[in-house]
C-alpha cells in the first residue's frame, strides 16, 4: 500500500439552506426537426407574435432557446406556443440548487475513504491506481485557488448566462473562478454565506495525496476540469445542459472547445421536476461521447424520482450514507437509485477544500460538510478509477461494474440502489486483480465494551449582551462568554445549544473545544425566534468555552440551554 500521509488543517463548520423552484417565466422551447426557416428565424417570429417576449439566449442545440415571459401574460403565450406546428415542445427552466444539507458534524480524518462501516476502501485501490489519465469534469459554483487543488486544475469555462447570478459582470466567459454564492435578502429573498461548494466537490475528487499537508482525494492523480453553472442562489438547467454538453468536449455556440473531454462529469446538483427533454437530449450526448454523468440523488428525504436530473435516464443517480453505513436522513431514495456513497450524518460530516471568506474569496481552507452532494464525487471519483485502469469501458459498463462490485449496506438503506460503492472492488474487477478479502482465521472473541449515553448541562438562560450604538456611525458589538465542563472523555460527542433572539443573522458563535480547536457555528435549525445550533465534541475531557457576539444593536437575546451528550463506557 502507497504510505500517503493524510493531514487536515483549518476546519470551518459551516451551514447552507437550499432552494429549489422553476425560474419565474422562463423556459425553454424546441423546434421540430426539418424547418424552413432557421432557429434565428424562428426566434424573430415569435417576437413578433408576442413582443413581450424575450429570447435569452440559444442552447448548445441549436433546435432550442430560452425565452423569458413577463408572469402576467405566462398563461395566455404558454397556450399559444403549445399550439403552434413548428414547436416540439416548451419546457419549464429549472432553477438548481447545490445539494447542500446544513452540516455541522465535524471530524479530523477521512473516514469516509476507509472506514469499515460506510468508507469506499480507496486505501487498498490505491496500490492499483491514483486515477493516472484521468479527467473529471466538475459542474458546480467553479473553482478557488487551493494548494490541495492547484496543480490538477484544468481549465474550464463559466456557462452561467446570468451576469447576476455570475456576479462576474458578464455572461459566459472562459473564467470559471467562483465569486462566491452567496444571497442577499434584497435580491434572493434570503441571505447566506458563500459555500465553495464546487471546491469542496473538487477536493473530495482530486485533492494532492502524500504531500504532508491538507487531505487527499479518491484520485489524487487525476485532473478535474471546473464547469461553473451555479452562483448567487442556484443557477439554470439549460445552462447546466450547456455546461455538460462542453465538458464532454462537443461544440457549443459561442465556446471554444474543451481539449480535456471528460471522464466522468459530477453533477452535485437538482431541482424539483420531471426530467426536461432538453437536460435529456445534453446526458445523452455526453454519454455518447463517451462521458459517464454521476448525479446527487437530493436532500429532502424524499423519492428521487421527483428530484431532476437525479430522475433522467443514463446517469448514475447517488444517494448517501451516514457513518454508520445506514441511509442519511436527509437522502432522497428510490428505484431510480443506482448505488450510494458517504456523504456524512450519523456521526461526521466530508472533509474537503473550501475558501475562508464568507462572501468572496479570502484564502485556502478546510471545512465538513454532509449532503447528496458529498456522496456523489466518491462515486464519481471511483468512476475515474476504473477509467484510469480500463479507458475503453463504456458508460453503461462503468455503470454495470460499480454495481456489481457495490457492498452490502450494513445498516438500515432502503431504495439507496446495489449498495455502497467499492472503489477497492471496482478497479479489481476493472484491472482483472483479484480482490484480496479480509483474513478469515478464527479469533478469540472480545467482549465489546458497554456505553451509556450521557448529557452535561451547562448554564441556561443567560442575557446575550446586545451591541451598542456609540455615535450614529459605529456600533460595538455586544460580547457574552460561558462555558461548560465535561469531566470525563467519552464518543460520538455532540454540542447542542438553543438561543432565543428574533435575528439569527445578528449572532455569531464561536465553540472553543477542549482540545483546543475552534469550531465556527451557524444556524442547524429555527422555529420561531428559537435558534438551535450543534457541533461535534471533541470525545475529551476538558471545558467548553462558547463565545457568542451580537453586531447589532435593538434587539435582545438569551442563551436558553447549552449542553454536551457523549457515549461514555459504563
Amino acid at each position: 500500500m502507497k504510505n500517503l500521509k493524510i493531514r487536515s488543517s483549518l476546519f470551518l463548520a459551516i451551514c447552507l439552506g437550499t432552494v429549489s423552484s422553476a425560474h419565474a417565466g422562463q423556459y425553454v422551447i424546441t423546434f421540430k426537426p426539418g424547418q424552413a426557416l432557421k432557429t434565428s428565424q424562428l426566434q424573430q417570429q415569435l417576437v413578433r407574435l408576442w413582443p413581450d417576449l424575450a429570447v435569452k439566449q440559444r442552447m448548445a442545440d441549436e433546435r432550442r432557446i430560452v425565452i423569458n415571459i413577463p408572469n402576467d401574460r405566462q398563461t395566455p403565450i404558454l397556450d399559444a406556443l403549445t399550439r403552434l406546428s413548428w414547436i416540439e415542445a416548451v419546457e419549464t427552466d429549472i432553477h438548481v440548487t447545490r445539494q447542500l444539507v446544513p452540516n455541522d458534524a465535524y471530524l479530523n480524518q477521512q473516514w469516509s475513504l476507509f472506514e469499515d462501516a460506510a468508507g469506499i476502501r480507496i486505501l487498498d485501490a490505491y496500490d492499483i491506481t491514483l486515477g493516472e489519465g484521468a479527467v473529471v469534469a466538475v459542474a458546480d459554483t467553479g473553482y478557488v485557488p487551493h494548494p490541495d487543488l492547484d496543480a490538477n486544475r484544468l481549465p474550464g469555462y463559466d456557462m452561467i448566462s446570468s451576469s447576476s447570478t455570475a456576479r462576474d459582470g458578464n455572461g459566459r466567459d472562459n473564467n470559471a473562478i467562483d465569486e462566491g454564492d452567496y444571497t442577499v435578502w434584497w435580491q434572493n429573498g434570503y441571505t447566506s454565506n458563500s459555500s465553495w461548494h464546487g471546491s469542496h466537490v473538487s477536493g473530495t475528487i482530486a485533492a494532492i495525496a502524500d504531500d504532508g499537508k491538507g487531505i487527499a482525494g479518491v484520485d489524487p492523480m487525476s485532473k478535474f476540469v471546473p464547469v461553473r453553472v451555479l452562483g448567487s442562489g442556484g443557477g439554470s438547467l439549460s445552462d447546466i445542459a450547456d455546461g455538460l454538453i462542453w465538458a464532454a468536449g462537443l461544440p457549443v455556440n459561442g465556446t471554444a472547445i474543451n481539449t480535456h473531454p471528460a471522464d466522468v462529469i459530477n453533477l452535485s446538483l437538482g431541482g424539483s421536476g420531471n426530467c426536461p427533454s432538453y437536460m435529456q437530449d445534453a446526458i445523452n450526448a455526453a454519454t455518447a461521447a463517451g462521458s459517464v454523468v454521476v448525479v446527487a440523488a437530493g436532500n429532502e428525504n424524499t423519492n428521487a424520482s421527483s428530484s431532476t436530473p437525479a430522475n433522467c435516464d443514463n446517469v448514475i443517480t447517488v444517494a448517501s450514507v451516514g457513518r454508520n453505513g445506514a441511509r442519511a436522513s436527509y437522502s432522497n431514495y428510490g428505484s431510480i437509485v443506482d448505488i450510494a456513497a458517504p456523504g456524512g450524518g450519523n456521526g461526521g460530516g466530508i472533509l474537503s477544500t473550501i475558501d475562508s471568506g464568507t462572501q468572496g474569496r479570502q484564502g485556502p481552507a478546510y471545512a465538513e460538510y454532509q449532503g447528496t452532494s458529498m456522496a456523489t464525487p466518491h462515486v464519481a471519483g471511483v468512476v475515474a478509477l476504473v477509467r484510469s485502469v480500463a479507458p475503453d469501458l463504456s458508460p453503461a459498463e462503468i455503470k454495470a461494474l460499480l454495481i456489481a462490485s457495490a457492498r452490502p449496506f450494513p445498516g438500515s438503506c432502503n431504495g439507496c440502489g446495489a449498495g455502497i460503492v467499492d472503489a477497492y472492488a471496482a478497479v479489481a474487477l476493472a484491472s482483472g486483480t483479484t480482490p484480496i478479502d479480509p483474513p478469515t482465521d478464527p479469533v478469540d472473541p472480545i467482549e465489546p465494551p458497554v456505553y451509556e449515553s450521557i448529557t452535561y448541562t451547562g448554564p441556561s438562560n443567560i442575557q446575550i449582551a446586545d451591541a451598542r450604538r456609540a455615535f450614529w456611525f459605529f456600533t460595538t458589538p455586544g460580547s457574552t462568554s460561558t462555558s461548560l465542563n465535561v469531566p470525563k472523555a467519552g464518543k460520538n460527542s455532540q454540542v447542542n445549544i438553543v438561543i432565543n433572539h428574533p435575528r439569527a443573522s445578528e449572532l455569531s458563535l464561536t465553540l472553543v473545544r477542549p482540545d483546543g480547536r475552534q469550531v465556527g457555528l451557524a444556524p442547524f435549525a429555527q422555529q420561531g425566534s428559537f435558534i438551535t445550533y450543534q457541533a461535534p465534541g471533541s470525545d475529551s475531557a476538558g471545558v467548553y468555552l462558547l463565545n457568542i457576539t451580537d453586531s447589532r444593536s435593538g434587539n435582545s437575546g438569551v442563551l436558553t440551554s447549552f449542553n454536551v451528550v457523549q457515549d461514555e463506557i459504563q
